[in-house]
């Protein structure tokens, strides 16, 4: 089992239960050393990752909405995004929609399906082709954010640069057909 957290921390398995640097590090140098007994590179893994299931970009967005007028547009957005989820973001079908205050995913027929998380004040946009989009207010601070992960097919004859370029400006689309539809 391992976490994630965008203050770029991690948990690995459960002995330690919060972000930790060390036993990640440890994680990470038995990693590197076993693909070094094969004759291979951390990069050289990470690449046949991307080439397997996709090359995966990601970005995070915050929108400011100062004062009690802006804690009321965080409102409407969010309210505005669970009862009126898009279909579509740029030519990606939404295919499910995770509603985590309800505890409810959604697919693109209208069945539903629980969800075993606790409650939370956060959707998930589930996009063809394994991409997604998470939008969740600030628990602290009075702004909005989005987590855009973009998911993109490489094909056997790109590099890595070629591949990671065309997926950065396929993502910057992503937010940008995303924003107008939380601005509309």
């Amino acid at each position: 089992m391992a976490g994630y957290e965008e203050a770029l921390g991690y948990t690995v398995g459960t002995i330690v239960r919060d972000k930790d640097g060390v036993s990640a590090l440890a994680v990470f140098a038995e990693m590197a050393a076993y693909l070094r007994s094969q004759g291979k590179s951390v990069l050289d893994e990470l690449e046949g990752m991307a080439r397997t299931y996709g090359l995966f970009v990601c970005k995070q967005v915050s929108r400011w909405h100062q004062g009690i007028h802006g804690a009321e547009q965080i409102k409407t957005i969010m309210s505005s995004l669970r009862h009126s989820p898009p279909s579509k973001v740029l030519d990606l079908n939404v295919v499910g929609v995770c509603d985590y205050e309800r505890r409810i995913r959604t697919d693109h027929t209208g069945a539903t399906s629980s969800l075993n998380l606790p409650r939370s004040n956060v959707l998930s946009f589930e996009l063809a082709g394994g991409s997604r989009i998470v939008a969740r207010p600030s628990g602290t601070e009075p702004k909005i954010k989005f987590y855009f992960d973009h998911c993109e097919a490489m094909t056997d004859s790109e590099s890595m640069m070629e591949a990671e370029q065309r997926a950065d400006q396929r993502l910057q689309s992503l937010v940008e057909a995303f924003l107008k539809i939380v601005d509309s």
